[in-house]
């Protein structure tokens, strides 16, 4: 005998795909599986049978978190900020190796001695003084090619401070 528990949970799925804009709200389309019968417009329920589930989709607005039927129902401005986001409002472009080499490898970052200073220690057990006022670094990569952008640790230094995960030159940590 099938029985009808009120704790089962709600299924979402939710499409991470570049979000629609409307009205400057971030949009995602969220499909949901949702425990029992889907919603109608009569008051008494005519059938019985075993536990039913219906799916439903709604769209979601990534920074105020407003929630709504259908894309056009969003017809106010959103009223929260698009916040920064370190790499791309950085100008760094995900698709270059640098950068990505930047993310993706193993790399300790430290505040300096003084100002914009920043010590960073590679996997490899190399140590790099990175001065990001002056966009140097003290890397091989940096002192013989001089890349548009800056070297990987540079980079590293500059979306750490930008994320807070290490102060900003000043001493203050963004958020």
């Amino acid at each position: 005998m099938a029985t009808d528990s009120p704790d089962r949970e709600r299924q979402q799925t939710v499409a991470t795909a570049d979000p629609c804009i409307e009205n400057d709200h971030e949009l995602l389309r969220v499909r949901e599986q949702v425990p029992g019968r889907e919603p109608t417009a009569y008051d008494i329920e005519l059938t019985e049978g075993p536990p039913y589930s219906y799916t439903t989709t709604y769209w979601r607005c990534r920074r105020c978190g407003q929630e709504r039927n259908h894309r056009d129902e969003f017809r106010e401005p959103c009223t929260v900020e698009r916040r920064p986001h370190p790499v791309t409002d950085g100008g760094y472009s995900i698709e270059a190796p640098r950068t990505r080499r930047a993310l993706s490898e193993a790399m300790e970052v430290r505040f300096g001695e003084q100002g914009a200073r920043y010590i960073v220690e590679s996997a490899t057990g190399s140590t790099y003084e990175v001065d990001l006022a002056a966009e140097q670094c003290t890397c091989p990569d940096a002192r013989h090619r001089d890349p548009q952008g800056g070297c990987k640790h540079l980079r590293r230094v500059d979306i750490e401070v930008r994320t807070g995960t290490v102060p900003a030159p000043d001493g203050r940590f963004l958020r």
